[in-house]
């Protein structure tokens, strides 16, 4: 064998050397950057099914009070006085303090955002699909937050002037005293000024509606976006 030819057999193996260790690297990167995806997508998945849950919660809390505040709107209208106070209307009334937060679970996605590493999630469409719910939710929580600021600083201190206690106990399992899961109803024991009761009604049913189809968005596109899941993970 010549120089020539030994020499050009040793390139060839240096070079299919060389080949094969950047396919190796690059097989082993590939893999890590698939098992990534997966524990990233689990982990979303995960987060995504306790926000249906706690957002499916909420809209009915919304719903609930959405009736109360009708209610209490026609209830006003019919000029009423303290004998018409009934437990019924009682119960609707306290709708009006209904308002709730939105546990979401934000940390995985803000992770991925604030690390720069969203691109290890493959399928752009889910992406895009991600970053307009997690945006969505930011007005949520906005709006949620000025509901309870409603309820807390302006109809609860209105209503406390005509009611005594708020009735509420966890081992009663009737519920009876209970509006909607934990809020309690209240006990008047004088007939509030109609005009401003009929007017908080009004305020807290455009808050309750609001919310509540903003909750019902919420429960679809979790929806959507745990199938889109579903089928990266070929679950």
């Amino acid at each position: 064998m010549n120089i020539a030819t030994r020499g050009g057999i040793e390139f060839l193996a240096v070079l299919l050397g060389l080949s094969g260790s950047l396919w190796i690297d690059g097989n082993i990167k590939e893999n890590e950057a698939r098992k990534q995806n997966t524990e990233i997508l689990t982990r979303l998945y995960n987060n995504l099914r306790a926000d249906s849950l706690d957002g499916e919660w909420n809209r009915k809390a919304y719903e609930r009070g959405i009736k109360g505040c009708k209610n209490v709107i026609k209830w006003c209208d019919l000029n009423p006085s303290f004998s018409m106070v009934n437990d019924s209307i009682e119960k609707d009334i306290s709708t009006m303090l209904i308002a709730t937060f939105f546990g979401n679970n934000e940390e995985e996605y803000n992770s991925l955002k604030n690390s720069g590493k969203m691109h290890l999630i493959n399928n752009k469409s889910l992406i895009s699909d991600l970053h307009r719910y997690y945006t969505f939710l930011n007005w949520t929580d906005y709006v949620d937050a000025d509901t309870w600021r409603l309820s807390e600083e302006e109809v609860g201190p209105f209503l406390s002037n005509y009611a005594d206690e708020l009735y509420f106990n966890r081992n009663d399992t009737t519920k009876k005293n209970v509006v909607y899961s934990i809020y309690p109803k209240i006990n008047l024991v004088k007939l509030p000024e109609i005009e401003k009761l009929r007017f908080y009604a009004s305020k807290k049913l455009w808050h309750h509606d609001h919310q509540a189809r903003s909750y019902a968005r919420i429960v679809r596109e979790v929806s959507m976006l745990r199938e889109s899941i579903r089928e990266e993970l070929n679950l």
